[in-house]
């Protein structure tokens, strides 16, 4: 091979090292990142089930995205809709999703509320709270855009009120200064000087720096009900029309631990559950998620308000 012919391949192997380089390590975030991970072969079904799996022992419900219990389960149902044993999951994991998307909207997390309010109408397009949780992010955008516009106005008329303050004193003090040059004595300075310094000064806009809460927002909410109802009010709990009962959590099964939980929660004027909050559990750690899951998927007969009550589940095992 002459020398002109190994300088071209040897050019050519270096353009195709290269090549493969940028094929390989794609920036994180960009483009070829996104079609590199879609050209990727779907995982084996045994993988998917085994994270599914792993995922839910860990909690995983519906976080980190991409990774959760949720996510797993929805491709495995995608594979195989008619699965009841992940059909029966993601039953159970619809609660969690509930309760993570109203505590989104609690501390204005909207972008957060947006994709478990998708998550939801994945996992049961049907379901009760989905409109209304629908309502409630629209609302909170709105009132979002609202809050950023106003303070675009109050800035632009702060700005306006310094620009026409700030003529204003110039005016003013060029006016005393022509009155001075005109009489010449040390007096109708000490005028110019006093007219100048009337006029109050411009009000630039300031920026006010709040400190930013960092919201921890654990599975279930920590508030307590403020409103029961009392056995002497008439008709003060809506009957109850679909019960569920908690699951028995395996790590207390394996150890024979028993144990109660007591939840508060508001009965909508639809008769679905919102605001979950955990008052109590006995012991502590172990039936607290089982418990609020049911809870979750109770429903009670449409009675027109909200009704605030509390309810305890008692966790026990079977006598001999």
């Amino acid at each position: 091979m002459s020398s002109y012919g190994k300088w071209v391949s040897a050019v050519t192997l270096v353009a195709l090292s290269l090549g493969c380089q940028r094929s390989e390590g794609p920036s994180p975030g960009g483009a070829a990142s996104m079609a590199a991970s879609q050209a990727l072969p779907p995982l084996p079904t045994d993988t998917l089930q085994a994270r599914a799996e792993t995922a839910l022992r860990e909690r995983r419900y519906y976080a980190p995205v991409g990774d959760s219990a949720i996510d797993h389960y929805l491709a495995l149902r995608d594979r195989a809709p008619g699965d009841r044993g992940v059909a029966a999951a993601l039953t159970e994991l619809q609660p969690y999703l509930l309760i993570a998307a109203e505590q989104a909207l609690t501390t204005g997390d909207l972008d957060q509320a947006q994709r478990l309010l998708g998550l939801l109408a994945r996992v049961d397009s049907d379901a009760p709270a989905l409109p209304r949780l629908r309502d409630g992010l629209r609302r909170a955008h709105l009132a979002q855009q609202a809050r950023a516009k106003a303070d675009e106005d109050a800035s632009l008329a702060a700005v306006e009120s310094a620009r026409v303050a700030d003529a204003a004193r110039k005016r003013v003090a060029a006016t005393a200064m022509e009155t001075a040059g005109k009489a010449d004595d040390g007096s109708a300075r000490i005028a110019a000087s006093t007219a100048a310094a009337a006029v109050p000064a411009p009000r630039l806009p300031t920026t006010v720096v709040e400190p930013v809460a960092v919201a921890r927002t654990p599975l279930v909410p920590r508030a307590i009900a403020t409103a029961m109802p009392t056995p002497t009010e008439p008709r003060a709990t809506p009957r109850l029309l679909k019960d569920a009962a908690p699951r028995y959590p395996l790590s207390a099964l394996n150890r024979r631990i028993e144990g109660s939980v007591q939840v508060a929660f508001s009965i909508e004027p639809d008769g679905s559950v919102a605001g979950l909050r955990l008052v109590s559990a006995t012991p502590s750690g172990l039936f607290e998620d089982a418990a609020m899951a049911a809870v979750a998927r109770w429903r009670f007969e449409a009675t027109g308000r909200r009704v605030d009550m509390q309810r305890t589940l008692d966790f026990r095992l079977p006598k001999g």
